[in-house]
């Protein structure tokens, strides 16, 4: 009787140790679709390198990572789509192109493998994905939200300010301004003076005496770092002081001439990550890498694959099932998708200019910009 009973609390045990180990033992197979080659090669390299060092760091949890080719061209995303089917990978994370994106979505949606993109911004391809039930999801921010935090940040500091928005003549200029000016008009705000001016002149003469007539002391400019850099320059030289504020267009480097402190920028937080980042730089640095470029938003689709691996081991969802679900701590902040596939989260962040360098924006550098504004 007594054998019996430890017979059977053994095979009790195994049961239960066989089926945790089951439990944990779902593994993701992620597909990579990256540039190998060409101008956009070393942003591939970004996320290669980020996916190796998460999965050394986090062993067990991927059961492979197989690489395709982004080309940039749609005959490319297909390429690499049937390449990711026969591969039979669990997801596709990668394409960095809208074009190669677009290709591909279709095909692996009727092989059930969504998609995440890392850097795809243009709105029209959610519109498209949610139109033709695609498995799309976005951790790149979205162009329209850039708009939105802009508008926002101008209504909250300049409501009350002589504003002008300007831009470059470009299409993405030209249609992030437009954007802002129509979130604030629908807010009853307008700004006092709209212009445009030729952008890569080495002085901005005429703009600036255009601004000085219109009264302005705030400039929202839809530009190049360098174009704003160039108006800031003529201004200080006209002695006309003026507040600047800017797209995303505004993270790159430095040129001949110096944006002014206090330049504030609508960032995308993968360029400009916070203190949510600080396990991911100390990983990268440990591998002798700094992280910059796509090194931050790449780790952090890791740590959300990671962890849908992981709540697969302990539910029966799908990995959509799970990725619409679930709220996801990461290096790039909190991160939640809409049943879209749309990241919740703006993507985008105020950022402020000092000694050099931009910084994210504070509860307190807010109030003291008010303060300084009244």
């Amino acid at each position: 009787m007594k054998t019996r009973y430890l017979l059977n609390r053994l095979a009790l045990i195994a049961a239960l140790s066989f089926a945790a180990t089951s439990v944990h033992a779902k593994t993701l197979s992620i597909g990579l679709v990256i540039p190998q080659s060409g101008q956009f090669a070393l942003l591939g390299q970004h996320v290669r390198e980020a996916f190796q060092i998460w999965d050394q760091t986090n062993p067990g949890v991927y059961a492979d990572i197989v690489e395709g080719d982004d080309g940039c061209t749609a005959q490319s995303g297909a390429d690499a789509a049937v390449a990711m089917a026969e591969a039979g990978v669990d997801i596709v994370v990668g394409f960095l192109c809208t074009e190669s994106l677009a290709a591909a979505l279709p095909l692996l949606t009727e092989e059930s493998i969504p998609v995440m993109t890392l850097t795809v911004r243009a709105d029209i391809v959610g519109e498209e994905a949610n139109r033709l039930g695609w498995k799309f999801y976005r951790l790149a921010p979205r162009s329209g939200a850039e708009a939105e935090i802009a508008a926002d940040a101008i209504f909250r500091l300049w409501a009350d300010k002589s504003f002008a928005l300007i831009e470059d003549g470009a299409i993405s200029g030209r249609e992030l301004v437009e954007a802002v000016r129509v979130k604030l008009e629908d807010r009853g705000l307008k700004p006092t003076f709209v212009d445009n001016f030729r952008p890569g002149q080495d002085t901005q003469p005429s703009l600036v005496r255009r601004l000085r007539s219109a009264g302005i002391t705030h400039v929202f400019v839809g530009g190049e770092r360098s174009d704003m850099a160039v108006i800031a320059k003529e201004a200080d030289y006209q002695k006309l002081p003026l507040q600047f504020m800017g797209g995303d267009a505004l993270h790159a480097p430095q040129g001949e001439n110096p944006l002014p402190d206090g330049t504030i920028a609508v960032l995308s937080d993968g360029a400009i990550p916070g203190p949510e980042a600080e396990a991911a730089r100390n990983v990268f640095e440990d591998h002798g890498l700094i992280a910059e470029g796509l090194r931050i938003p790449a780790y952090a689709a890791a740590e959300i694959l990671g962890a849908v691996a992981t709540r697969q081991g302990h539910s029966n969802g799908s990995v959509e099932d799970l990725l619409r679900q679930s709220t996801f701590s990461t290096a790039l902040g909190t991160v939640s998708f809409t049943d879209q596939g749309e990241r919740r989260e703006p993507g985008f962040v105020l950022a402020i200019q000092r000694d050099g360098e931009f910084t994210r924006m504070s509860i307190a550098d807010t109030a003291r910009l008010v303060q300084e504004n009244q």
